[in-house]
C-alpha cells in the first residue's frame, strides 16, 4: 500500500491495529499527524546526574540499574516502587495505585529516569517519573514524547523515524515567506525537531512550525469573515430598557463597568462593526456589563447572540439573565444541543421570525438549522475556548450586508500585548473593581481536620443566617480516586453530620437541566442553607447571602478554578469565609497553587503567579483541543516567551502585509497560504466539533 499524509497511522511499517489504536488516544489517526506528534521535551543524555550528587528539590535525569521491585503503603495509599541504582546511590522511582508498572521492568534492567526528587525517610525519591530503557541509538538529545501505556518513547521514536522516511508533506510556506524569515521547509523542520543533533536543530525546526501555525491563525482572523472593519448596524442607546435595567441593579456600578459600558456604547453606535475585548476579574461585574450591552441591541429592535464553551454555562448565564431582565419584557431563550428536537425546533422558530431577542447558547447557534431574523450583536463568553472558525460563523449568522457588533469576554486576565496577539487588532476593556468591598479569610486545613471545618461551618450557619457552598472535585464515586471524595458522598456525610435545622442540598452536572435549575432557585431563595456541588457553580451564579465556601481536595483544582468558586462568596460587603481542604503530602506545585491561592485574592496578580508556578510550557507540543488549533505551542509559551511574543508580532505584521496587497489571496505566490486557510477551518471545526 502506498503511504501518504492522509493514510491511517494503522498501515505505517511497525504499527499495526493494536498500536493504532494506542495512538487514536494520542490524537494520532494519520501519518501526518502522527508527524505533528511533537516531543513534549527533551532529554540531553550529556547531563546525567550522579545519585550521590542529588538534592530535594531539584530535577534531575540519572541513568541506573534496576535492583529491586517491591509493593509498599505509604499514608494508607499502595505504592509501587522501582530501586535504582548508578554505583553512587540509589533512587526510589515512585507510582501510585499502579501496580502494573512493575511488570515494566526487570532486575539488572538499565534505564535512564527523570523526574523531580524528593527526600524520603532519608532516602531519595522521584514520584511518576519519565522512565526510558537503556537504547543504543538514544544517545545526545534525545525527544520525549506523549504517551499512553503501552506506547513508549521508545517506540514513538522509531515509528516516527519511518514515518519521516517513508511520507514527504507538501510545502504549506511560499518560498518568499521562508527566505524572509530565514525558515526551513516543513520536512526539514519536522526532522530537526523529531531528530536533532543540537539544541539549535531544536530551535530552528520550532521557529517554522510555531510560524506557521501563527500565519495560518493571523490569516484567518483577518480575511473572509474577518471581525473588523466591516459594514454593521449602528445601535444608539436609548435608555427604555436600559434605564430601567440599571435603576433595578441591587448595587452601584463601579467606575470601572461605567467606563467598561461607555466604551462599548460608543463602539455600537458606530456603522462599523465593534471588535472589543471585555476582560474582567472574579466578581467585578462583568455579566451585567455584558446585559446592558445586549439591551442596547433589544432597544434598537434587533437581536443578540450569547455563545458560551459549555452547555453548563450557558444554563447558567441564562438563568442570571431571565433573573435580572424579568421585569423588562425581553424575551431569552436558551439553544443547547441536548436539548428535545421539538423544543429546539420550536426555539429556532422564534429565533428565526425575531421573537427570541437575546439568544443564550452554544454551538448550536452555529448551525445550519439556527437562523437569525436580524442579529446585530454577537457576544462571546470565555473567547479562549473557540476558535477562529467558530467565531467566524456566528459573526456571519447577521444581515445580508452588515456584520453584526461583536464583544469577547473573559475572566481569564491577559496581558494586552498578548491579548492582542492572541485575538488579533481589538479594543481592550478592563474591570478591576468589584462592586462589593468584601474582605475574604482564606484557611487552608487537612483532610484529618474535616470534621473540625464542618462543626465551625454549621455553627457559623446558625449564628449569621448565611449560606454555604461544599465543592467536591468528582461525581460519582465509580470515578473515585484514593483520598478523594464525590460530590454524593460530602453529600450523604454532611446531611448525617449536620443539625436537624440546618437544610443540606445537592447539585452537579449529570442532573437533568430542569432538577438543577430547581436546586439552585431553592439555594437562591434561601432554601437550603449548604449546597454540596461540583464546579457547576464556578461561573455565574448570584447568591449574596452565600458567604461560606469549603474547597474538598483543593489540590485538585488549578488556580484560575479555585479563583472563580471563591468569586461566588463575594457577593456582598460581609467577610467571606473560603476554606481549602487538602491533604497533608501534596506535590510541589499544588503546594504552590495553594499558597497562592491562600495569599493573593487578586485575578491578575494570580495569573500571573499561575504562569510563575506552570512554567513557560512544554518546549514543543501543546495541541489545543476546543482552543486554538496550534501545534508546538501554547498561550503559555506565548506569554512567557519573549521571542515568541516578538515572533508573533511579526507574524501579524507579515499578514497584514499580505492582505493589504492581497486580501482574498487570489495571487499565484499565495496558492498555498489560500490551502492552508482552508485546512485550518477544516482541522478547527473537527478539533473544537
Amino acid at each position: 500500500m502506498r503511504i501518504s499524509p492522509d493514510t491511517d497511522v494503522k498501515y505505517l511499517k511497525g504499527v499495526g491495529p493494536k498500536r493504532a489504536k494506542r495512538l487514536y488516544k494520542l490524537g494520532v489517526r494519520t501519518v501526518e499527524d502522527l508527524l505533528y506528534l511533537l516531543p513534549r521535551r527533551y532529554a540531553d543524555r550529556s547531563r546525567i546526574k550522579r545519585i550521590a550528587a542529588l538534592r530535594g528539590g531539584e530535577d534531575a535525569l540519572i541513568h541506573g540499574k534496576v535492583v529491586e521491585k517491591f509493593k509498599t503503603t505509604s499514608s494508607g495509599r499502595k505504592e509501587a516502587v522501582i530501586r535504582v541504582g548508578d554505583g553512587t546511590g540509589y533512587v526510589d522511582l515512585v507510582w501510585r495505585n499502579s501496580d502494573f508498572v512493575l511488570k515494566n521492568f526487570k532486575i539488572g534492567q538499565r534505564v535512564f529516569a527523570s523526574g523531580r526528587v524528593y527526600v524520603y525517610r532519608g532516602g531519595l525519591r522521584m514520584y511518576f517519573p519519565e522512565v526510558e530503557e537503556e537504547e543504543k541509538e538514544a544517545v545526545g538529545i534525545i525527544p520525549i514524547y506523549p504517551q499512553t501505556e503501552g506506547l513508549s518513547s521508545k517506540v514513538l521514536r522509531r515509528i516516527i523515524r519511518v514515518a519521516l522516511e517513508e511520507v514527504s508533506l507538501p510545502e504549506t510556506l511560499p518560498q518568499y515567506i521562508r527566505r524572509a524569515r530565514n525558515l526551513p521547509d516543513k520536512m526539514e523542520a519536522l526532522r530537526l525537531v523529531h531528530m536533532p543533533a543540537s539544541h539549535e536543530d531544536i530551535l530552528a525546526g520550532r521557529r517554522r512550525i510555531v510560524y506557521e501555525e501563527l500565519l495560518k491563525f493571523y490569516l484567518r482572523l483577518n480575511m473572509g469573515a474577518k471581525f473588523g472593519r466591516r459594514r454593521a448596524v449602528p445601535l444608539r442607546k436609548t435608555g427604555e430598557l436600559t434605564g430601567r435595567f440599571l435603576k433595578g441593579l441591587p448595587f452601584e456600578l463601579t467606575e470601572d463597568q461605567k467606563r467598561a459600558m461607555e466604551e462599548i456604547e460608543g463602539d455600537l453606535a458606530r456603522d462599523e462593526a465593534m471588535h472589543r475585548l471585555l476582560q474582567g476579574d472574579v466578581g467585578t461585574g462583568k455579566t451585567v456589563v455584558l446585559l446592558h450591552s445586549a439591551l442596547i441591541a433589544v432597544e434598537n429592535g434587533y437581536q443578540v447572540a450569547l455563545m458560551a464553551p459549555t452547555e453548563i454555562l450557558a444554563e447558567q448565564l441564562f438563568m442570571v439573565a431571565e433573573n435580572y431582565l424579568k421585569d423588562l419584557n425581553v424575551n431569552v431563550v436558551l439553544l443547547t444541543s441536548s436539548l428535545r428536537s421539538s423544543t429546539k425546533k420550536k426555539i429556532r422558530l422564534e429565533i428565526a421570525t425575531g421573537r427570541a431577542q437575546i439568544v443564550i447558547g452554544t454551538h448550536a447557534l452555529i448551525t445550519e438549522e439556527t437562523r437569525f431574523k436580524n442579529l446585530a450583536l454577537a457576544i462571546v463568553d470565555e473567547q479562549h475556548r473557540f476558535g477562529v472558525a467558530q467565531r467566524a460563523r456566528l459573526l456571519e449568522k447577521g444581515r445580508d450586508g452588515y456584520y453584526p457588533h461583536f464583544l469577547v469576554s473573559t475572566a481569564t486576565p491577559i496581558p494586552r500585548t498578548l491579548a492582542l496577539t492572541v485575538y488579533g487588532d481589538l479594543e481592550v476593556s478592563r474591570i478591576r473593581q468589584r462592586p462589593f468591598k468584601t474582605k475574604v479569610v482564606n484557611r487552608v486545613v487537612y483532610q484529618d481536620q474535616r470534621s473540625q471545618v464542618y462543626r465551625f461551618l454549621f455553627g457559623k450557619i446558625r449564628q449569621t443566617g448565611r449560606q454555604a457552598y461544599v465543592i467536591a472535585p468528582l461525581v460519582e464515586e465509580s470515578e473515585k480516586l484514593e483520598g478523594v471524595l464525590s460530590v454524593q458522598e460530602v453529600y450523604e456525610e454532611l446531611r448525617a453530620a449536620a443539625p436537624p435545622d440546618i437544610r443540606v442540598g445537592m447539585v452537579h452536572g449529570k442532573m437533568p437541566y430542569e432538577e438543577r435549575r430547581l436546586v439552585m432557585e431553592r439555594f437562591r431563595r434561601g432554601e437550603i442553607d449548604v449546597l454540596v456541588a461540583t464546579t457547576v457553580v464556578e461561573v455565574g451564579v448570584d447568591v449574596p447571602n452565600a458567604k461560606y465556601m469549603i474547597v474538598e481536595s483543593a489540590n485538585r483544582f488549578g488556580i484560575a478554578q479555585l479563583h472563580q468558586l471563591r468569586g461566588r462568596i463575594m457577593r456582598s460587603d460581609e467577610t467571606a469565609f473560603f476554606v481549602m481542604i487538602v491533604p497533608r503530602k501534596m506535590s510541589y506545585e499544588a503546594r504552590m497553587r495553594i499558597r497562592a491561592l491562600a495569599n493573593i485574592t487578586d485575578g491578575f496578580a494570580l495569573a500571573e503567579e499561575d504562569l510563575k508556578i506552570r512554567g513557560p510550557g512544554e518546549l514543543l507540543g501543546t495541541r489545543q483541543h476546543g482552543e486554538f488549533s496550534f501545534r508546538g505551542i501554547s498561550l503559555a509559551d506565548i506569554s512567557s516567551d519573549g521571542k515568541l511574543l516578538k515572533m508573533a508580532e511579526i507574524c501579524r505584521k507579515d499578514v497584514r502585509h499580505i492582505l493589504q496587497k492581497d486580501p482574498e489571496l487570489k495571487r499565484p505566490e499565495n496558492a498555498l497560504l489560500r490551502e492552508l486557510v482552508r485546512r485550518f477551518d477544516v482541522e478547527e471545526v473537527i478539533s473544537v466539533g
